[in-house]
């Protein structure tokens, strides 16, 4: 099908970016198990770089090679240059050193060019001459590439050291500039080696994006003004209004060309990697779920004018697939957005005509910030402005990035479908997740079972960080039990983050402190067992964020302690982290809870009835608690040796995270909903050696809840659980009742779990309303005491949990074993409660003896339920000896 460009109009639209989540959003879950492991040969009837030739003899034929000074033919002619290297026909570099070459006379100097306009947009073409002095030393070129260098040393910069876009925009830096100046610079550094040069590139990067970019969306704004005083420019902030398509592309292109010539050990390269692996994630949050293609404004979707856009979607295919050939980015994680991005190009975006040659269509002429309009409105950055420039075909902006992205596609092809070698860490970080072993399927965890658990466990490593401290005392703290040392924290945090990581210390005493908001690369230690973090109830510490609430994302008070989208981070130590909120007290007194002010019942109904996140706002208009430690889309995460006290809700609540361990902790927390952790789709979640004693589930696993766990679509994945005691609570291993994402391939094995007020050992939850599959369970090695109340049971699945029994979403429970489950005083084996259209398959209990039990429990689910050797004794008969062996975990005072 074609794509026909909307007409615009004058519907106002508020833009809310990622919190908005407009209707037309699917947010993919990228996982390996889902993805492709290998594209296909074709596309359409071409292979990718059959499709790039074409482009390319089409272009070429509609343009004579004149000699021509711009961003455009350099980058067109670039991708020829890259092209006739791939094939071997001359006729590309040929076509390329006219068009480009031929700019440079005699003497080296470029005709169309002049340095006093000191516009980034007269670098880009350097890169051409650049592989055509490589390929023949020409004097001439070494003159003008001297030229370009020159420039750059006396581009005009922002008070902060960021290069202006152009001498007639001052004080501002848009994403275009990046790419116009950057691989130039970068690779003229590497070939002249002036490492100097590679020093000043990922200053421009990282300077630049750490302004530009939006935690909401997690896209990049197309230009910031420092001075703020641009009429296009937030007067707080200096950026502008809008997420134009093609700047990231630029920003994105720029990324991995620049990386080319950053050697491993250049210390600012990881964090550079960073940003690729921001950037990548935000561009495929906000693919079209149906086209794979992107926006011209890629926040607003099918907008009233908005359309599909073919010179960024060119840009982001590259981008990402260029990445990954390279090894900055996973495959699994990534191919199947690349795949799909292509294939929307060339089914949506391109024609054929009579004569065999092709178009690009659906191409965004021009766009920028200020100067003079074009076309009659005021360039300001707005939705209605960048709408209102034209749309053309085969514009060389798309054109050459077309064929790069062919020429990188064709490289997957020929790439093995395992995944690239993961990242060496560096000083300044802590260790990566090893993204190098592919993940298991599916499939293959069920043909597995127990025995993917060593491949499952080698993806998961704690973070290492540098042996650097930052006491909190050096910035202002006292653990004094009395001063708020909230704006000592913060600031100890933000200088460990920004020396390239290490330990923030928490000394011996009690600290209290508002809201902690770690970053990258930074572990907050809790120094001994005489060291307090305690967190004051005093709402106004606990600034609104974006979370989740039993399953619904929402803007509510921060967590305890929150991180947002950062990569390897701890809390660890042997101290206590205290939450304020015992009984009645703090979070969980009356006062708060039965404010009449909404509660928990409310975000669920927003959600069913479309409002976006940004406008599901609570914190003092609202009655929800705040969980304690949660991190937020985060990679790397360790939680470790602390005691944690007086939550004011869920303790451990990862979410959207991925590399998580929970090790060593002692949780005592009796107040309400105090479960102990709770991952949320999370993917490799290790949870060992802790002890719970909690006022709700021990640890329950999620996936998000109904109508905004179908908008997220994330499952939670890869889960472990091993050698834990869960001396009291409700359900001790539990999932859902927030699954609608999905739960799978969960290991548990050599827990201890004793208690009148424990409901159940294992227990499923969902219902009709909330759907989603739950599968691949695999329990072993249990050694339970008591498990209380004549309505419980082993095993619990409890299908017609809370809500919409009537509903029409299926919930699915399937592949379920538990192995060697011994059971001193239990009244039930198994209980099932279910909607009539449930799907229930594939449960198995061998090996376990139960005492107490009610040996009807064995006849009672024929089909759904298959016994193997399951022995049932009178109640106080000995089981005989334990089947957990494991080291003692940490040890609390009886509650």
């Amino acid at each position: 099908m074609k794509l026909p460009r909307p007409h615009s109009g004058g519907a106002r639209w508020l833009n809310l970016g990622l919190l908005a989540m407009a209707p037309w959003l699917a947010v993919h879950a990228m996982a390996a198990s889902s993805a492709p492991e290998m594209l296909p040969a074709k596309f359409a009837e071409a292979t990718p770089l059959e499709w790039s030739v074409r482009m390319a003899k089409s272009q070429m034929a509609r343009r004579p090679a004149a000699p021509r000074w711009d961003y455009a033919s350099g980058l067109f002619a670039l991708s020829l240059l890259q092209l006739g290297e791939k094939t071997g026909d001359p006729v590309y570099s040929s076509y390329a050193e006219k068009l480009t070459g031929s700019c440079v006379n005699a003497e080296g100097v470029i005709t169309g060019y002049r340095m006093d306009e000191y516009t980034l947009d007269n670098i880009a073409s350097g890169k051409v001459l650049l592989a055509l002095y490589a390929k023949s030393p020409d004097a001439r070129y070494l003159t003008a590439l001297q030229t370009l260098r020159r420039q750059l040393a006396q581009q005009p910069r922002t008070a902060s050291g960021g290069f202006w876009h152009k001498q007639v925009y001052p004080q501002q830096m848009w994403l275009d500039g990046l790419y116009m100046a950057g691989p130039f610079y970068a690779q003229y550094g590497k070939v002249f080696n002036e490492p100097a040069d590679l020093d000043d590139v990922s200053k421009q990067i990282l300077l630049a994006t750490a302004h530009t970019y939006d935690t909401r969306t997690g896209l990049f704004y197309h230009g910031w003004d420092e001075s703020s005083k641009m009429f296009w420019a937030n007067p707080e902030t200096g950026l502008s209004a809008s997420f134009w398509g093609r700047a990231e592309g630029w920003l994105a292109m720029a990324l991995v060309d620049c990386l080319d010539f950053f050697p491993e050990n250049h210390p600012q390269r990881a964090k550079i990697i960073e940003v690729l692996t921001r950037l990548a994630d935000g561009v495929v949050k906000w693919q079209d779920p149906k086209t794979g293609l992107w926006w011209q404004v890629l926040d607003q979707g099918p907008r009233e004018g908005n359309y599909l856009e073919a010179t960024a979607s060119c840009q982001f295919v590259y981008a990402l697939a260029k990445a990954v050939n390279h090894g900055y980015l996973p495959r699994a994680k990534y191919l199947d957005a690349i795949s799909r991005g292509y294939a929307g190009i060339i089914r949506d975006l391109v024609t054929t005509n009579a004569d065999g040659s092709i178009n690009l269509t659906q191409c965004c002429s021009v766009a920028g910030l200020g100067g003079s309009p074009s076309n009659g409105h005021p360039r300001d950055g707005t939705f209605a402005y960048y709408i209102s420039e034209r749309v053309v075909s085969n514009d060389l902006k798309g054109g050459g990035p077309f064929i790069l992205a062919g020429l990188e596609m064709a490289a997957l092809q020929d790439s093995p479908t395992t995944e690239t070698p993961s990242l060496p860490a560096t000083s300044s970080s802590a260790t990566t997740s090893t993204s190098a072993l592919p993940d298991l399927t599916t499939a293959e965890v069920a043909k597995l079972g127990w025995d993917a658990l060593p491949q499952i466990l080698a993806h998961l490593q704690a973070p290492v960080f540098p042996d650097k401290n930052f006491p909190i005392t050096d910035f202002g703290g006292h653990a004094d039990g009395m001063t708020d040392n909230t704006d000592a924290i913060r600031r100890a945090i933000e200088a460990c983050h920004n020396a390239g990581g290490g330990h923030v210390i928490i000394p011996d005493g009690v600290t209290l402190t508002g809201a902690v908001h770690l970053l990258s690369n930074v572990d907050l230690h809790l120094h001994s067992a005489a060291s307090t973090l305690k967190f004051v109830y005093d709402r106004s510490k606990y600034p609104l964020v974006l979370t989740r609430y039993e399953g619904v994302e929402v803007m509510n008070y921060s967590p305890l302690i929150y991180a947002y989208e950062q990569q390897n981070i701890a809390v660890t130590g042997d101290g206590t982290l205290d939450g304020s909120s015992s009984r009645g007290e703090g979070w969980l007194s009356g006062a708060f809870m039965n404010s009449g002010l909404p509660d928990k019942r409310d975000p669920p109904i927003k959600a069913e009835q479309g409002v976006p996140v940004a406008e599901r706002i609570y914190g003092d208009k609202g009655a929800l608690r705040p969980n304690f430690f949660q991190p937020y889309r985060c990679t790397n995460v360790l939680i470790e040796g602390v005691r944690v006290r007086n939550s004011p809700m869920w303790e451990i609540h990862p979410v959207l995270c991925t590399n998580v361990i929970v090790r060593g902790l002692d949780i005592n927390c009796l107040g309400a909903n105090n479960d102990g952790c709770d991952p949320e789709s999370c993917k490799y979640v290790l949870i060992e050696n802790c002890s719970f004693a909690t006022g709700d589930d021990c640890i329950a696993i999620k996936a998000g809840k109904n109508a905004d766990g179908r908008r997220v679509n994330v499952p939670c994945e890869f889960v472990v659980i091993r050698q834990c005691l869960m001396p009291t609570g409700h359900g001790s291993i539990t999932m859902g009742s927030e699954c609608t994402g999905g739960i799978r391939n969960v290991f548990a094995e050599n827990c201890r779990m004793d208690s009148a007020s424990l409901t159940s050992i294992v227990r499923f939850k969902n219902n009709a309303g909330r759907g989603g599959t739950i599968e691949n369970i695999y329990v072993r090695n249990l050694d339970v005491g008591r498990i209380g109340g004549t309505s419980t049971a082993a095993l619990s699945i409890q299908y017609a949990y809370a809500q919409d029994p009537e509903g029409s979403f299926i919930p699915v429970l399937r592949n379920v074993n538990l192995t060697n489950i011994k059971c001193a005083n239990i009244p039930r084996v198994v209980s099932i409660e279910a909607v009539p259209t449930a799907v229930i398959e594939g449960i198995h209990l061998d090996n376990c003896v139960m005492a107490g039990a009610d040996p009807a429990a064995l006849l009672q689910y024929p089909g759904l339920v298959t016994f193997n050797n399951v022995t049932i004794l009178p109640a106080g008969a000995d089981i005989g000896a334990p089947v957990a062996q494991f080291p003692a975990a940490p040890a609390h005072p009886t509650p």
